[in-house]
């Protein structure tokens, strides 16, 4: 036997056998869960992605159970990465309450996916933590819009509770711009958060802090020429940065409140100071900017922690 397959042999040997179930949005990207399960498959047993809207809930005297053709993923799998949108909420949230009664590791939780999928419930538990945010309030009916305007002033930031990526959200100006948008949205019946705009040092950038358990990697994204939304869906652009201690503390603490392992915390500067703007439940990897590097980081997270909690349990 050569010293070369030697080496092999010994490496597997001491790598602990864990498998790994990525539950996906039902619009997921392929090139994403092509990543994901490349490098998954580079150090879990056994790796899989399934879509939500595959998945059979099934209640029994025994409590609940997740289908997939042949397998309880509930306990057929070490790790489940719950990776769902707000299309995906009242699915969702029927799937994390099950996954909330397995013995595997999950990286996040049915409450943190309530909060992130409400735009100003995430503002309003995050600031009452002390967490700096921007001034925000919740609008039902447009007859309040005049204390609201008072409150906060122009230019205001209107945002529908369950956009995401940049959609659904708008600048308004002046008064006239704001009573056109109100009565589209009253058309729709749709629910809005208002918020302070932010007047930043430099416009059309904030930071997107990826939180992986204790670590943060930061990222600047830059909007597109003629655009103030610096999201990548809608043209602009992204660049690693060295991060300040104060960026660092306020996503791990932001993390920390919503007990998330894995996610994304936005933040931009206004005036000097850093505030929260945005929680991700279900973070984009910017796989054309920084290629594989935050998928390398959260499938090794993954499996670190799907290896603890499998002690734990034992």
């Amino acid at each position: 036997m050569s010293s070369k397959k030697i080496k092999i042999e010994k490496k597997f040997a001491l790598k602990e056998k864990m498998s790994i179930v990525i539950i996906g949005s039902k619009k997921f990207k392929q090139s994403t869960v092509n990543a994901m399960i490349s490098e998954a498959q580079e150090v879990f047993d056994k790796a899989m992605f399934v879509t939500i809207d595959k998945i059979q809930i099934i209640t029994t005297e025994k409590g609940l159970t997740l289908k997939y053709k042949d397998q309880n993923l509930l306990t057929d799998y070490d790790v489940i990465y719950p990776r769902f949108s707000s299309n995906d909420f009242l699915l969702g949230e029927a799937i994390l309450k099950a996954i909330e009664t397995s013995k595997a590791y999950n990286p996040l939780n049915l409450k943190s996916f309530q909060i992130t999928n409400h735009k100003y419930y995430t503002s309003q538990k995050l600031s009452k933590e002390g967490v700096p945010g921007i001034l925000s309030t919740l609008l039902i009916s447009p007859k309040y819009i005049d204390l609201v305007i008072k409150e906060i002033g122009y230019p205001i930031v209107m945002k529908l509770i369950s956009g995401f990526a940049g959609k659904g959200v708008v600048l308004v100006k002046d008064k006239g711009q704001m009573n056109s948008l109100l009565d589209t949205v009253h058309l729709f019946e749709e629910c809005i958060c208002m918020q302070k705009f932010v007047k930043s040092k430099n416009p059309g950038t904030d930071v997107r802090c990826y939180v992986t358990g204790d670590e943060v990697t930061g990222i600047m994204r830059i909007a597109k020429k003629g655009d103030w939304r610096s999201n990548l869906s809608r043209g602009g652009s992204a660049k690693i940065i060295e991060m300040t201690q104060e960026i660092k503390k306020i996503a791990l603490t932001s993390a920390k409140i919503l007990n998330m392992d894995i996610c994304a915390i936005d933040l931009m500067d206004n005036n000097g100071k850093y505030v929260v703007i945005e929680v991700n439940f279900m973070p984009g990897p910017f796989k054309k900017y920084i290629g594989n590097l935050m998928i390398k980081k959260w499938i090794k997270f993954l499996y670190k922690k799907g290896i603890e909690n499998k002690k734990k349990i034992k």
